[in-house]
């Protein structure tokens, strides 16, 4: 086993006071890119992060945009574990090295006891959820004319990648190959979804994009905490709201649990959040999510340089994918319907 990290350097850079333990790791969920410890000082405890970013002009330019929304976003309010600034520069990221071959970028948090919540959610968690985006949305942290919404919500492979990738699993001789070739429609319906909303002029702003159930903590106290801002980027309102109602109203069979989504939608708007009238390009970025979480685990499966547990667990998440995106399609018009 690998010796842990020493606490030292990063509670230096943060001012976090005198290490009294060791960096104890936390682990990550399937899409977790980034390392993650927690960390006893004579000050308290803190969840420390370092970020899968290279050290280049590029790589700090990548974080400024979500440390300035998280910033922005705690001190109007929003419900998120304190942010602890860097003590040589006064801001939310700082270059830490001997956690690594090469020094990283690290943000540090106060650190939130509590549990990780799943869909649906119960109304109050809903209301509240909906009421945090409307706070952070009505943040206005504008783009410039350059920026673009993130990839991953704006799923545009081609038929001729799919049809390629569904060839390697036939040949790999995967059991569920014959599923993954008849959703090749489905995936050319998304497709042909983002292409219409990419289309649309929709306004964009810098925003959390990324509030599923993994992403908030319940405390112990009942409380709801925002966490992992580091996605953070430009994207449209109402596709974030309608995203975050479909992985918060979610049944075990995808059905969208009525409840939830029209409390989350009604805590938006009751915080002064404003939805524009909607239509199924609305939930062109939440489906693109979807597409693009089975594009990526095909390709992590099929990695034959990868070790055999990886491509496994990749296989799993890819046929779990299908399924989601299968239900999703059957009701896109009632999730149409309760966003409106």
């Amino acid at each position: 086993m690998k010796p842990s990290p020493s606490p030292w350097p990063v509670a230096e850079a943060f001012g976090l006071g005198t290490p009294t333990g060791p960096l104890v790791a936390i682990a990550s969920g399937p899409s977790g890119v980034h390392r993650s410890w927690r960390l006893s000082t004579s000050r308290g405890r803190f969840a420390v992060k370092a970020f899968d970013q290279d050290l280049s002009a590029d790589g700090a330019a990548t974080l400024e945009g979500p440390v300035r929304l998280e910033l922005a976003a705690f001190a109007a309010g929003v419900p998120m574990p304190r942010p602890c600034l860097a003590v040589e520069t006064g801001a939310g990221v700082a270059e830490v090295a001997g956690l690594g071959p090469q020094p990283l970028f690290v943000g540090v948090h106060e650190w939130v006891e509590g549990t990780t919540p799943t869909a649906p959610a119960p109304m109050r968690l809903a209301a509240d959820l909906g009421a945090a985006l409307a706070r952070i949305h009505g943040l206005g942290l504008g783009c410039d004319e350059s920026a673009q919404v993130d990839p991953w919500y704006r799923a545009a492979h081609g038929a001729g990648h799919w049809q390629a990738l569904v060839e390697q699993v036939e040949r790999v001789g995967y059991g569920w190959a014959g599923r993954l070739r008849a959703a090749l429609p489905l995936v050319a319906e998304v497709e042909a979804l983002v292409a219409a909303r990419t289309a649309e002029t929709v306004p964009l702003l810098v925003t959390h994009s990324d509030l599923v159930p993994g992403n908030v903590v319940m405390s112990v106290q009942g409380r709801v905490w925002i966490v992992d801002w580091d996605d953070a980027g430009p994207w449209n309102a109402a596709e974030e709201v309608a995203a975050a109602v479909v992985s918060w109203s979610s049944g075990v069979a995808g059905e969208p649990n009525e409840r939830a989504a029209r409390a989350l939608v009604e805590g938006y708007r009751a915080a002064g959040g404003g939805l524009e009238s909607s239509s199924p390009t609305v939930l062109a970025g939440s489906l693109s999510a979807v597409v693009n979480w089975l594009e990526l685990n095909l390709c992590r499966s099929l990695d034959q340089a990868a070790d055999r547990p990886f491509r496994q667990r990749a296989e799993a998440v890819a046929t779990g994918a299908l399924a989601e995106l299968s239900q999703r399609l059957d009701r896109l018009d009632r999730w149409t319907e309760l966003l409106g």
